[in-house]
């Protein structure tokens, strides 16, 4: 008996923790899925920087550079060429 009721007492005591401690964690989380939401359209207007740009600004942003996922030594390049028949 006295195994039981160590047994409820602790599983209470865990989910009134787990209650109070879930809210906190999932604003943290929402908040950190919002900020990232929000970098792209920073970047594109230019205010993480500070800059404002006008309607109509072409804006150049290098892109990164793409790196091969195979190896030169692997493989061959082969031309096709199409040919009509008739």
């Amino acid at each position: 008996m006295e195994g039981f009721l160590t047994f409820v007492i602790v599983f209470v005591v865990i989910i009134w923790i787990a209650r109070r401690l879930f809210p906190f964690l999932l604003i943290r989380w929402v908040r950190k899925k919002m900020g990232g939401a929000a970098d792209p359209f920073q970047r594109a207007t230019g205010q993480s920087r500070g800059e404002r740009f006008k309607e109509g600004d072409v804006i150049i942003e290098s892109g990164k550079s793409e790196k091969k996922i195979v190896d030169d030594n692997i493989g061959e390049y082969i031309d096709f060429e199409e040919t009509k028949t008739k």
